[in-house]
């Protein structure tokens, strides 16, 4: 979706000039978003959606809940952003085979321990899983197929993002699909599911099954998260006015609004996609508070993706043991953080960027050496 780079005349120029190009600093400004994303899915969850889900866990003082989910979205979008940044430094498929690579190791394990862990100490009023809901939930069908149960409530964005991240690389693969184009393809991935909610699937609505899979159970009803972030990079790149990068995010907030599950978190998830707009286009955020706090953002940003796959079933089971026992809920929120935020390391550490080590050795093979009619030089 992305315009093409440039094509240099030769490999031998072309390895020199990448070898010439300065590498870029990392802004701290996607760490503190990554963060901010990961903070909000943690703070609904531990202070609103398991306490009532599951008796036994009292609700926190109300201005201490956090009763608008915004931060799965900012995540999606933030993947958006970067898939729009990284499509054109590899092939297609290439690009896409990493990306799994990324995603899926880290999410199968997490769904095998959440499983194996409810079914071993799971409190009293947490739903256990039959083989089928394991088998359903590792081939990513929790979404298709009404009848497999969520192994944890969270990992719905996995599947929205592989099924993004495919479209992304089919698209990708059409050298059409360029510019003006690529742009038209955006609004239609907005506006053709907006269209289909009201007129076909509004209240009241008989909504056929198939109908309801299409565009629930595919993802597509938050196809419109990863446009935001292909959006606002293309902007960045002034590869889109900002005219229509204003009007796209109009239909971005009006598909949120619209599209299941409802909730009344539009505002904060608009004010977040002001947030990575600015960070898209002055990424290099100063001031003492990010001086001060730089390590830890940056680490916590690290592990996000691990502190999201392990935090909701994991830390709600820490936090009903410790309600049993009769800690009070300033007590059993921190240590559902603190469980959160440990698992997401471990997974992070031992499985995740080592099994995208691995499979990337065997997905983005050593370049081989350009032959060339040119005196070799010395090594440096």
């Amino acid at each position: 979706m992305v315009q093409a780079q440039e094509v240099v005349a030769s490999p031998v120029a072309a390895a020199e000039t990448e070898k010439a190009k300065p590498r870029k600093p990392r802004y701290i400004s996607w760490d503190a978003v990554r963060v901010v994303g990961i903070f909000a899915v943690l703070a609904f969850h531990a202070t609103l959606l398991a306490p009532l889900n599951l008796p036994g866990l009292d609700l926190p003082p109300e201005p201490l809940r956090m009763d608008f989910p915004f931060g799965a979205s900012v995540l999606i979008t933030v993947s958006g952003y970067f898939a729009a940044m990284t499509i054109g430094k590899h092939p297609s498929l290439r690009w896409w085979l990493r990306r799994l690579a990324r995603l899926l190791p880290a999410f199968w394990v997490a769904v095998v321990v959440i499983f194996v862990t409810t079914q071993l100490l799971a409190p009293e009023g947490l739903p256990r899983h039959t083989y089928g809901d394991l088998l359903g939930n590792l081939a990513l069908v929790h979404l298709l197929v009404p009848d497999v149960a969520y192994i944890d409530l969270a990992h719905w964005t996995v599947p929205v993002q592989v099924a993004g991240f495919t479209a992304i690389a089919l698209f990708a693969a059409s050298k059409r699909v360029r510019g003006t184009v690529a742009s038209a393809v955006m609004w239609a991935v907005l506006l053709v599911p907006l269209a289909i909610r009201y007129l076909f699937m509004g209240p009241g609505d008989v909504v056929p099954m198939w109908l309801s899979i299409a565009m629930d159970g595919t993802g597509l009803n938050r196809a419109h998260l990863l446009i935001a972030g292909f959006a606002i990079y293309r902007w960045s790149k002034k590869r889109m006015s900002f005219t229509q990068l204003y009007l796209m995010l109009i239909a971005v907030l009006m598909a949120h609004s619209m599209h299941p599950p409802a909730n009344d978190a539009v505002l904060p998830y608009a004010v977040a996609m002001v947030l990575i707009c600015v960070a898209a286009y002055a990424p290099a955020w100063n001031g003492r508070v990010f001086t001060a706090l730089e390590r830890p953002i940056r680490w916590l940003a690290g592990i996000s993706y691990g502190v999201y796959l392990m935090h909701y079933v994991m830390g709600t089971i820490v936090a009903r043991h410790l309600a049993d026992l009769g800690v009070p809920w300033w007590g059993w929120v921190p240590a559902w953080f603190a469980a959160a935020i440990l698992l997401g390391w471990a997974l992070t550490r031992l499985v995740e960027q080592p099994a995208f080590d691995l499979l990337n050795k065997w997905i983005t093979p050593k370049r081989q050496p350009v032959p060339s009619t040119e005196p070799a030089r010395p090594s440096v």
